[in-house]
């Protein structure tokens, strides 16, 4: 049967784009596996920004009007309908650009899935230039009669739109100045109406709930409109009823069914700041509270994950390298990718082991194909770190670069700006020539073009004696440059102590040390003098970039934990994850989970009681069964059967490693008995 229930604008395309990330990021596997396979197998994507992300879904799903899994597995609809649709209603059109593939690549790639071609679709009345441009946020208050700011929230939410008041006049046509004339005595008009004309489609739309919270957090789909009276907001204060009429459509996407979202689930940090408690409309650059907790909403992740995920996060920030250790099972690498999860990064995983060399994970000499004479040669080829580092390289230079100098210079405009020289304490006045070039007047023939700058702030190297492009640039690039165009990534290494450490770093030692992260930090590697490519980032040597990170796991009993030498353990920090801590990975056992954490604990107070200091003779807590055991239930009927299911849990799996444990020791044969005891019945150990 023909689906015909069609999208009817761009709101029902974003909220279908949110509800497929949100299967992207489910607890529940079955919901993750279908989303991704709707990535793998879609050949035409949408793009949507969202503030300054640019989210990718296939047109076949989010074509047809609140799609779910239900609905799609159903009827999944015809692709080529979407798309006609699509052009035909000037909502969408196709777009081919190396940007846009870059971008999808490193989405793919982040959900572990390489593609190597698609087509995409970008919003009908925007440019490649539209999608690159960063965006604001803003917030909003629904209403300025006292009292009434929920119902005044319920007709944004239903008609997918925020607004303000103030005269019925049309200001689609407007300059800024002729609206000024109109309320030449209104601070607060013109406020407003300066910041609802600025809006563009992608920005954040936040509408307010006083210093309580936020109703709700949306994407513009639309600039400035007017519709006469299309927003109730209430009953002022003089008992009249208020209209607004100057609106932009909104889809909100991140919003709760009954009350708003209080301010603690936004978790704001320091240095960052809330909204304004009071007034109708105000902007902000996007604060880092909501992005993540648009990030999170789309992931499924819940706030005590995040604040857990927090302490993890400082501490890799801090210390560029982490390694979490801990008995076996509890979840060590969960938490890992949890944590990258939480920082937004990309990231990359490896497991080491005894045959993992310098070879895999720097650089070395690889076979070649046999030639035309059937001959095989060797080749110099990157390892795994060295192909992320050179990924992260690329991300981090992948700024607007012409944004930044323009910016840059329209402040030139304004007023001389005086630098402070690299190479001393002299004062550079730097400012903007009758021509729109960046000039030094005390120093009458020197000027640089924007193309010299540009170079300069892309490749970093100019003339070693050209004292002010260096301090122009450096300025520029520190002042300018967003946080938000610089991207985390994140190196992984599963089982970091099977490995034979110093054979794989070799000189790395160095480069990985957190005080020498950039370039500071380039060593010679062994393979330097094979690499001829000049626009190689590592041309003159390998350094690990400032923002790549990593995090290595191992368990604490491991004899290969000795392998660890004090020079490579001095160059991480050390978090020791405890069974108890990290329980996230049974979430998918629902209401089951906490019975399930019980026989956990219960199992290992008897091992070792951390609080009473008894236990096992000859076991501690770095003996501990962690939840990743627990979640093997999983692969048994436990929904059905659960008794049998804890049986074959124990017979298969927890009975193995604890006779390994107990194996030589002093009763071996008592205490596995005891244990097993303790497992299936309460007792003491509860």
């Amino acid at each position: 049967m023909e689906r015909t229930d069609f999208i009817e604008n761009r709101a029902d395309v974003i909220k279908n784009i949110y509800t497929l990330y949100s299967y992207l990021g489910s607890n529940s596997e079955e919901e993750r596996d279908w989303a991704l396979n709707r990535f793998k197998q879609g050949k035409w994507y949408i793009v949507e920004p969202f503030g300054n992300m640019l989210f990718f879904a296939p047109s076949r799903f989010v074509g047809y009007k609140n799609n779910n899994i239900a609905k799609h597995t159903e009827n999944h609809g015809d692709g080529t309908q979407t798309n006609e649709y699509f052009r035909r209603n000037r909502l969408y059109k196709i777009s081919e650009d190396e940007f846009l593939s870059k971008q999808f690549n490193n989405f793919m790639l982040s959900i572990g899935i390489d593609k190597e071609s698609a087509q995409f679709f970008i919003p009908y009345n925007q440019e490649i230039s539209d999608l690159q441009s960063g965006h604001k946020c803003y917030f909003i208050c629904p209403t300025h009669c006292s009292g009434q700011k929920e119902d005044a929230w319920k007709s944004f939410f239903e008609k997918g739109i925020m607004a303000i008041g103030w005269n019925n006049t049309d200001y689609s046509n407007y300059t800024l100045e002729e609206i000024t004339k109109e309320y030449v005595d209104d601070a607060k008009a013109i406020a407003a109406f300066t910041l609802i004309k600025q809006i563009k489609e992608g920005d954040i739309i936040c509408c307010t709930n006083n210093a309580y919270g936020l109703w709700g957090i949306g994407i513009a789909t639309s600039s400035y409109r007017f519709k006469e009276n299309i927003h109730k907001a209430g009953v002022d204060d003089d008992g009249e009823e208020a209209y607004y009429s100057h609106y932009i459509n909104v889809a909100w996407i991140c919003f709760k069914e009954q009350g708003f979202i209080p301010t603690s689930d936004l978790h704001i940090h320091a240095p960052e700041k809330m909204w304004q408690p009071y007034g109708t409309l105000t902007q902000k650059d996007i604060p880092q509270y909501i992005t993540d907790y648009i990030i999170l909403k789309a992931n499924h992740t819940n706030m005590e994950t995040t604040n857990r995920c927090n302490e993890y996060i400082a501490l890799l920030e801090a210390n560029k390298n982490l390694i979490l250790t801990g008995a076996p099972g509890t979840g060590k690498t969960y938490l890992a990718r949890e944590i990258v999860t939480a920082m937004g990064a990309k990231y990359e995983f490896v497991q080491f082991h005894p045959s993992y060399d310098y070879t895999d994970f720097v650089e070395g000499l690889r076979p070649t194909p046999l030639d035309s004479r059937g001959n095989i040669g060797f080749e110099r080829k990157d390892g795994v770190l060295k192909e992320f580092c050179k990924r992260a390289i690329k991300r981090n230079g992948s700024c607007d670069y012409a944004s930044m100098l323009q910016q840059f210079k329209k402040d030139l405009r304004n007023s001389t700006i005086e630098l402070k020289s690299f190479r001393s304490d002299t004062i550079i006045k730097v400012s903007i020539n009758d021509n729109g070039v960046i000039s030094v007047p005390e120093k009458s023939n020197w000027v640089a073009s924007d193309d010299k700058m540009i170079n300069y702030l892309k490749t970093r190297k100019c003339h070693p004696n050209d004292t002010y492009t260096k301090t122009i640039g450096d300025y520029i690039l520190e002042k300018y440059k967003k946080e938000e165009d610089i991207l985390n990534y994140v190196f992984i290494i599963d089982e970091i102590n099977r490995g034979e450490i110093s054979k794989i770093f070799g000189e790395l030692f160095f480069s990985i040390d957190p005080g020498y992260r950039g370039e500071k930090g380039r060593v010679k590697t062994q393979y330097q003098n094979m690499i001829t490519n000049e626009d190689d980032p590592f041309y003159e040597g390998f350094y690990v970039p400032e923002n790549v990170y990593i995090i290595g796991t191992m368990n604490d009993i491991d004899r290969s934990v000795e392998s660890m030498d004090f020079a490579m353990r001095r160059r991480f920090a050390w978090k020791e994850i405890k069974a108890n801590e990290n329980t996230g990975m049974l979430d998918n056992f629902k209401e089951l989970k906490d019975e399930i954490v019980s026989k956990m604990n219960r199992l290992n107070n008897a091992i070792w009681n951390e609080e009473t200091n008894e236990g096992i003779e000859g076991l501690s807590a770095a003996y501990h069964i962690g939840g990743a055991y627990f979640k093997k239930l999983e692969l048994y009927d436990y929904e059905n059967n659960l008794p049998e299911a804890y049986r074959q849990l124990w017979e298969n799996h927890l009975r193995g490693v604890l006779f390994e444990y107990l194996r030589g020791s002093f009763n071996a044969a008592d205490n596995l008995k005891k244990l097993e005891e303790v497992y299936y019945s309460k007792g003491r150990y509860e």
